[in-house]
């Protein structure tokens, strides 16, 4: 069955955010380590990281489905490649990170 039309556009803007908001909790994670967060704080943001890696996780999946499902034309392939690509290297990077 062939899925509804997806739209590239919103979903490069919306992994952008999600990129752009998980370096900034990273980042403060990693700049107030040295000043012991609380463990409520650390809680939170440890929970919006694993939140925007949950998001992350399921739209590449959304995009790998639709892919296979679907005959696409040349340009979209590139574009669902590009952001498959962007997706899988943060999720690389959180697995390493989280080690």
């Amino acid at each position: 069955m062939r899925r509804p039309q997806i739209k590239l556009d919103n979903i490069r803007v919306q992994t952008a955010r999600m990129m752009e908001i998980y370096t900034l909790l990273r980042g403060e994670l990693e700049k107030n380590s040295g000043l012991g967060p609380s463990k409520h704080t650390r809680s939170q943001l440890d929970h919006a990281i694993a939140t925007i890696h949950t998001n992350m996780r399921q739209i590449l999946d959304i995009l790998t489905a639709y892919q296979e499902e679907n005959s696409l034309a040349t340009e979209e392939v590139q574009e669902l490649e590009e952001l498959e690509g962007i997706l899988e290297a943060v999720l690389a990077w959180h697995n390493e990170e989280g080690e």
